[in-house]
């Protein structure tokens, strides 16, 4: 019956299929949009399709009222889990999407062992400080172990504490935790401390000895290297403790904007410690990257964007410039090159003794790659101290060890 049918709902016709009704007249008749485009049918060739969730719903026992109490069982449950979510808004800083999304991920994830791999300017610290509040509200987190290089612990320690009220003790430092008289690391719950400071033997058997922690920070997890020459394999300090936490915490997170550094193996090696069976070798690691997803996040500055979608960083426009040098900018080069190559030759002959003299040459070729004002007047500068053999010519002399630039004529 016309009356039957309401705007929106979706019916079947046997000759035009699905379609949305659109109006329903009084004359008996329905205007339906079909995939072919706006038709005025019978009501009576009408039927309406129903949705898998509708179906369900339909057939559940109870009616509306059963319905009622499961929408407030639902409610209920997502209640303490709002209240929760103001751990991502209480921090005093204005979060961006890219930083919230990571914390969901791992959040949610089981296990959670990942490397975070974003590039430098993205806020690793930050996602870090979220997935730490986060864990904290679900009541997931009560031992957290930051381990930092020594200069970054001070940033750390504000950071946490200042920013995001994690409060968090420094392990190691004067007048800070330490483990002179008891066990440090089973009395306190959440320490920041510096890899140089745990990667001792005695401070391991410590942390062996102390209960597990729900989660284990490494910053910079590049320095967790570990070699290969021939058939051996040769583990750093800091890759043997980043093992023994490894295998003394639920969750583990490694962060490093430059984890891979052009060497397959050290990188198999940082991935080890999150999955040893995800790859068998650094051989199947390259052929299977794509695998890499699953404990690998990594976010440029050209995938982050604020709030409202717009880029948060400047976009890069690359283009190749061509241009002719001067004759004298021609002849310039020619007697810098001269120069490098004859100051190079003289580190050479002179083995460990060349080390100082090669160096400068390096700053000197560096300095002329920015300009040739730059290293003009940087040879000058040097010119000006300089003693010299030869006053009309501008050539480098040795004696010993020493390599000095001689000026000449402009």
């Amino acid at each position: 019956m016309p009356l039957d049918f309401q705007p929106g709902q979706r019916v079947r016709h046997p000759e035009f299929g699905e379609g949305v009704v659109l109006a329903v007249a009084s004359d008996g008749t329905v205007r339906v949009f079909f995939t072919g485009g706006e038709r005025q049918v019978f009501a009576t060739s009408l039927q309406i399709v129903t949705s898998r969730t509708e179906a369900i719903i339909a057939h559940v026992q109870g009616g509306a009222e059963r319905l009622r109490h499961a929408w407030l069982h639902l409610e209920a449950h997502a209640l303490p889990l709002m209240d929760n979510a103001a751990a991502l808004t209480s921090a005093q800083i204005d979060l961006l999407p890219h930083q919230v999304v990571l914390t969901h991920q791992v959040a949610t994830a089981a296990p959670r062992r990942f490397l975070v791999a974003d590039e430098v300017g993205l806020g690793k610290t930050i996602e870090t400080a979220l997935i730490l509040r986060e864990l904290a509200s679900r009541g997931e987190l009560t031992r957290a172990l930051m381990v930092v290089p020594a200069g970054l612990v001070n940033n750390w320690h504000r950071e946490l504490n200042e920013v995001f009220n994690l409060d968090f003790e420094v392990f190691g430092a004067e007048g800070d935790v330490t483990d002179r008289k008891s066990n440090a690391f089973a009395k306190h719950d959440r320490l920041i401390a510096s890899v140089d400071t745990l990667k001792r033997p005695a401070r391991i058997k410590r942390l062996k000895e102390a209960p597990t922690w729900d989660l284990v920070v490494f910053d910079e997890a590049h320095h967790l290297s570990a070699y290969r020459n021939g058939r051996k394999v040769r583990k750093t300090e800091n890759y043997k403790l980043a093992e023994a936490l490894r295998d003394h915490a639920r969750d583990l997170l490694l962060l490093s904007a430059t984890p891979h550094q052009g060497d397959h193996f050290r990188f198999w090696m940082l991935i080890q410690l999150l999955d040893p069976t995800l790859f068998k070798s650094p051989e199947e690691m390259v052929e299977e990257r794509h695998r890499l997803n699953t404990v690998v996040y990594r976010r440029t500055k050209a995938d982050a964007c604020t709030p409202d979608g717009a880029p948060l960083f400047t976009r890069r426009w690359v283009h190749t410039e061509s241009f002719v040098m001067a004759p004298a900018e021609t002849a310039f080069y020619g007697k810098l090159r001269e120069y490098l190559l004859d100051g190079f030759d003289l580190a050479k002959q002179q083995g460990n003794q060349g080390r100082a003299l090669g160096f400068v040459m390096t700053i000197f070729q560096k300095i002329a790659a920015s300009s040739f004002a730059a290293v003009r007047g940087s040879s000058r500068h040097a010119a000006a101290s300089a003693t010299c053999a030869d006053p009309a010519r501008g050539h480098p002399q040795g004696s010993g060890t020493g390599y000095r630039w001689t000026p000449g004529p402009d």
